[in-house]
């Protein structure tokens, strides 16, 4: 049997057609994440948080972030009445939410927050922080690199 034209469109239709199905078993097995469950709501109610970050950026201080070995302090600015602090400070993986965690903030009386990297992952990590002293709302996040 010798080798035709058509046998060569049956043959470029089979490769297609093995390409296909397993680029859509490729991309089915492919784990979707979503920045955040709720992407909506925070849309909509986005404005809040511009000015969160616009009352943080015009304080004189923001909070500082170190690395030790085993752990991550944030230190706090020291604003005229830091007595009724709260919030919270959620570590956010852009690579997988199942790495996230979040804690409220409990500050010690030198205004550090210590978190020990004991069950966090390594990597590339957005530090968020949300917190609230004597009702006023602010908000401040920076990128780091744990180790």
């Amino acid at each position: 049997m010798k080798f035709s034209w058509g046998h060569g469109i049956l043959l470029l239709l089979a490769v297609f057609l093995i390409g296909m199905i397993t680029l859509v078993v490729i991309t089915s097995s492919q784990e979707l994440n979503l920045v955040t469950e709720d992407y909506y709501p925070k849309g909509i109610n986005y404005q809040q948080q511009i000015d969160k970050e616009a009352r943080t950026a015009k304080l004189d201080k923001v909070i500082e972030f170190n690395q030790t070995a085993n752990n991550i302090v944030l230190k706090f600015p020291n604003l005229d009445s830091i007595t009724n602090v709260s919030g919270n400070i959620h570590l956010f993986y852009p690579r997988s939410y199942r790495f996230d965690k979040k804690y409220e903030i409990n500050l010690n009386d030198s205004l550090y927050q210590i978190i020990s990297k004991d069950s966090i992952m390594t990597g590339r990590c957005i530090i968020k922080i949300s917190w609230t002293v004597d009702s006023i709302d602010y908000y401040q996040e920076k990128t780091l690199m744990l180790r």
